[in-house]
């Protein structure tokens, strides 16, 4: 599956429609890693850079693959928020980010990005832990009757792991994918040394 396929049949999971312009659109402005130094589309700094701190912690830089950071994850989701929802949805977003700031200071007395590691990564586990699964859909069509409503972090968190694994550094660099996995011999002698004639 392309990166194409991938970010709409992913995107339907969250609830959002993408049109094939839209979607090319994006590929297009994403195609080169985004520098760190970077202005928000969708976000004031201060959003920006807490949702770049979320990312980051949910795929931290280690000594075998980059960060979320490094690959520009976090101008992903601004460009996938600003390009592709509608100014409802977009305020959603937002709304959501605001509470979330708002639970981390009322347990920590502190932003997120202000945080330590331990505790980033502390608060980022009990959200998932709150967060409900997705609603149960398929070919686009919700199956779940009540689904529950889908949280701030969960979309964050998909977004997150989107933009990470269809960036094509990741795609070329460290997802060995072999559509067809084994040797193919196309032409081999029937009296070769392996089979057995009497």
């Amino acid at each position: 599956m392309d990166r194409r396929a991938y970010i709409k049949q992913t995107t339907l999971l969250l609830g959002y429609t993408l049109s094939a312009g839209a979607i090319t659109q994006l590929l297009n402005s994403c195609r080169q890693e985004a520098a760190l130094d970077w202005k928000p589309l969708s976000f004031n700094p201060q959003q920006a850079a807490t949702i770049s701190a979320i990312t980051e912690t949910i795929l931290p830089k280690t000594n075998t693959s980059p960060g979320a950071t490094e690959l520009g994850v976090p101008q992903f989701i601004d460009k996938m928020i600003a390009q592709l929802l509608n100014s409802s949805e977009q305020q959603k977003m937002k709304d959501g980010l605001r509470e979330f700031e708002a639970a981390c200071v009322k347990k920590y007395s502190t932003s997120f990005i202000d945080l330590p590691a331990t505790q980033k990564e502390q608060f980022l586990t009990e959200q998932d832990e709150q967060s409900p699964a997705f609603p149960i859909s398929m070919w686009g069509i919700m199956l779940d009757p009540n689904p529950k409503p889908v949280t701030f972090f969960r979309r964050i968190k998909s977004l997150t792991l989107m933009g990470y694994f269809t960036s094509e550094k990741i795609g070329k660099e460290y997802l060995v994918y072999d559509p067809v996995p084994g040797q193919y011999l196309g032409c081999i002698p029937l009296n070769n040394s392996n089979s057995h004639t009497e």
